[in-house]
């Protein structure tokens, strides 16, 4: 960003995009006089526009997004530097997926790769992550974006074998694929679209429950009944109701993907065909 630059002194702004404040407690505590920022140059100041930093706190909600992407435009042209603090300002946090943030990604979520935060509409030059992150880990990111520190940490590279063969070296890792009776990527949206239904401390024990139930469905000629069956005796027998009730999104949810991947690969197989021998 800056090459072997180093600033002397910058000023920042800071900004709530929606955090839950435990971030910006932990930026009040770096400008107090026990870790006194100012000392390494770095000054708060109260307008964007004598800004040269834009530090950012939250997962960047709808209606902090306009306020924002106006901040940000305000600030000088350069070096307009843009720190993003926490893990929700990083990446959208445990929110990335919520109704209530702004996120211009079309596939979020499902099996896709996390995305959100500040960066859909402002880039991010550093990251620091954390929920929060301490107030050493604030400074050691400053001290790094002023050119006082070095990093200490290095690049490591780790490289997935493909099934079924042997590591040889130390940054090879075997990969296992587990057993079970669905393909992964369907399993990964069912976990994914199940915290929205029952949570995150329920949702590994009742998928796990599902697949129980599927690979039993999928030894009969009928399988699409046989679960509906399945699912039926095990919504009587269980007493919570959001149990019985995430069962039965599961079942949806589950013909629904394969009905959409059977669609998706003939659509593929017609537009690509692919013959033996070439």
């Amino acid at each position: 960003m800056m090459g072997k630059q180093r600033l002397k002194s910058v000023w920042v702004y800071h900004v709530d995009a929606g955090s839950c404040n435990g971030c910006d407690i932990e930026v009040l505590d770096v400008i107090s006089p026990y870790y006194d920022l100012e000392r390494l140059g770095v000054k708060v100041v109260p307008n964007p526009r004598h800004a040269d930093a834009l530090l950012i706190t939250g997962p960047l909600t709808r209606q902090t997004r306009i306020s924002l992407k106006k901040t940000y435009e305000a600030m000088p042209p350069k070096p307009r530097i843009v720190v993003a603090i926490g893990t929700c300002a990083c990446s959208g946090g445990i929110w990335y997926n919520s109704y209530a943030l702004y996120n211009t990604s079309p596939q979020r979520g499902r099996d896709r790769l996390r995305s959100g935060g500040p960066e859909m509409i402002v880039p991010i030059d550093m990251y620091i992550p954390g929920c929060p992150p301490s107030p050493e880990e604030i400074l050691y990111g400053i001290s790094q974006l002023l050119g006082i520190r070095e990093k200490k940490m290095k690049g490591e590279y780790w490289y997935a074998l493909p099934p079924e063969e042997k590591a040889r070296k130390e940054s090879e890792i075997e990969f296992k694929i587990p057993e079970r009776p669905i393909p992964l990527r369907y399993w990964l949206t069912l976990r994914e679209e199940l915290r929205r239904v029952i949570g995150y401390f329920d949702r590994d024990a009742v998928l796990e429950d599902f697949m129980t139930l599927v690979g039993k469905a999928f030894e009969d000629e009928k399988p699409r009944e046989k679960l509906h069956d399945l699912i039926t005796g095990y919504f009587l027998k269980e007493k919570d109701s959001r149990v019985g009730f995430a069962m039965r999104f599961l079942e949806n949810e589950f013909w629904r993907l394969v009905d959409e991947y059977r669609e998706w690969g003939e659509a593929l197989r017609e537009k690509y065909p692919v013959t033996a021998g070439v």
